[in-house]
């Protein structure tokens, strides 16, 4: 959808729902209406405090109710804000270029999105209007499951969907119509214009054992193996599995939206989006080839460090898998999957120090730094015990760690002029973002 149009249609869509709600039109008993009341009396304004506020308000009394039919949306909120005359932003003018102007200011913030959502466009599966950067974001906020095309990736995708009897199940469970001349992709094609959430499909047509399967299958995370963690984690895979990376783009945030899967031991397959962006000979070798691929990458697009070499692919010798030089400082970094915690043993330790002996015969290595899903508590003192050793900071950064630096790097300090400085590594055992943090905010204030 252009632009222009975008904002005749939000535009449109608000007008029309402030016609059509009053003061009389929800009981005084209403629930949402009082915490809609609530928002507009904090301050006199609605903004993204009080839209906070709603978002858990939502998930508190969506999870109490069987049938996301039944759910809360944000146009139920908006409903009632138009009954109050108080619809956000737009309805302070009568002007039609003032709430285009709104729009156009406000278009980019969560509030803004959150209305664009509920603009519905036939014509589109995605989230209408939300810029494509945004839609994770959005989904974060709003009650979103799956893509029509993924959902038909997924049917097409998953054995289960290709038995008959499973999808005449579904059918006849949730009425399910549309003609399908005795083929199942047909049937399958039916069941998502028929618009049964994918959630609902897995869980009334899939046993529990084939749900296990799937996720076994795809090497996916369910904690305790419960029915709505492996439909929730299915659900996820697939909604994922669309994403790709064009001919010459960075790979940089695929990377890190699958990093700590991809660090996780217990992962066995690619995740999809990632298939093509790895090669290696031996199959059961691509995660760890992976895991190094996306810490380089990292290094190199989101932290700005032109200096970062991978070395454990080409190098011969003893070698760590990574490198960054800086202001003639050099860090070193090695990539431990793991399905356990990382224990950094004696072996570990005589390899790490040979890689950081080997380097320093050229440079003098400042930082190593061990990349892991997560470390024992002997990982620390051993780290210790080796930083002694080498007089080099052993740095244990977990996964999900470096992820989460690379996010507070991207939205604080990135430009494309300036580096993560490497001292932000300086000191022992394992690495706390929060401290991180303060040192950045005292580096750059």
């Amino acid at each position: 959808m252009e632009k222009a149009e975008l904002k005749d249609a939000v535009q449109n869509w608000q007008r029309d729902l402030i016609e059509s709600y009053d003061g009389d039109t929800f009981p005084e008993s209403d629930d949402l209406l009082h915490l809609a009341e609530a928002a507009v009396d904090y301050k006199n304004q609605i903004d993204d405090s009080e839209l906070h506020m709603v978002y858990s308000y939502f998930e508190l009394r969506n999870r109490a109710n069987d049938s996301k039919h039944d759910y809360y949306t944000w146009r139920d909120f908006f409903q009632r804000l138009s009954a109050l005359d108080r619809f956000p932003k737009i309805s302070r003018s009568d002007s039609p270029e003032h709430a285009h102007d709104t729009i156009e200011k406000g278009i980019w913030s969560l509030q803004e999105q959150a209305l664009i959502y509920e603009v519905d466009d036939p014509d589109y599966d995605e989230l209408v209007g939300i810029p494509e950067d945004y839609i994770d974001v959005v989904r974060d906020w709003l009650y979103y499951e799956m893509s029509a095309e993924n959902y038909r990736q997924m049917l097409e995708t998953l054995d289960v969907f290709d038995r008959q009897s499973v999808l005449i199940e579904a059918r006849e469970q949730f009425d399910v119509t549309g003609k399908n001349y005795g083929k199942n992709e047909n049937r399958r094609e039916n069941i998502v214009k028929a618009g049964v959430y994918p959630s609902e499909l897995l869980k009334e047509v899939v046993s529990k054992d084939e749900l296990k399967g799937i996720v076994d299958e795809y090497g996916l995370d369910a904690h305790k193996l419960k029915t709505e963690d492996m439909v929730s984690a299915i659900i996820e895979y697939f909604e994922q599995s669309q994403k790709s990376v064009e001919e010459g783009e960075s790979a940089a945030e695929l990377y890190l939206d699958a990093y700590e899967d991809i660090a996780d031991g217990a992962v066995t397959d690619v995740p999809p989006q990632l298939q093509n962006l790895v090669e290696a000979d031996n199959p059961s070798e691509r995660l760890d080839v992976l895991f190094e691929d996306a810490t380089g990458e990292i290094f190199r697009e989101v932290f700005n460090l032109e200096g970062t070499n991978q070395l454990g692919q080409q190098a011969s010798g003893v070698v760590a898998d990574g490198e960054v030089e800086q202001d003639g400082q050099w860090l070193l970094w090695d990539n431990k999957r793991r399905r356990q915690e990382f224990r950094l043993g004696s072996d570990a330790r005589s390899k790490i120090k040979n890689y950081i002996d080997t380097k320093s015969g050229q440079h003098d290595v400042e930082w190593f730094l061990i990349i892991a899903p997560d470390f024992t508590e002997q990982a620390a003192s051993n780290a210790l015990q080796l930083e002694r050793q080498t007089r080099t900071d052993i740095r244990l950064v977990r996964a999900e760690q470096l992820k989460e630096l690379a996010g507070l790097w991207q939205e604080n300090y990135a430009a494309a002029d300036r580096e993560l400085p490497l001292s932000v590594f300086t000191g022992s055992e394992i690495l706390s973002v929060d401290d991180a943090a303060g040192w950045l905010e005292t580096q750059f204030s």
